[in-house]
């Protein structure tokens, strides 16, 4: 969202009125709410909001790659449950 605002100083009412993706009309809250709701991915961003599948080829794309920066939850990867059977636990 490289147009001269800062938008981190904008209400969030008012940043969530701006048009995202402009080929489809996407506003900001609604990546912002799929983003809340679990979509952490570009194609889940995309099949949930159709931002970024535009007939510009995906403009909008690096905006929305920064809001899932910005917004996704992040989760550190869980490490695989050994079971008991497994080869690599000590067996006492």
């Amino acid at each position: 969202m490289d147009d001269g605002i800062d938008h981190e100083q904008l209400h969030p009412a008012i940043r969530g009125l701006k048009t995202v993706c402009r080929c489809n009309n996407i506003k900001y809250r609604t990546i912002e709410r799929a983003i809340r709701n679990g979509a952490c991915t570009m194609t889940q961003i995309a099949l949930c909001t159709t931002a970024t599948t535009g007939h510009c080829g995906g403009s909008c794309t690096p905006d929305v790659q920064q809001m899932i920066d910005e917004l996704a939850i992040q989760r550190p990867l869980a490490a695989p449950a050994a079971s008991a059977a497994a080869w690599w636990v000590r067996k006492q």
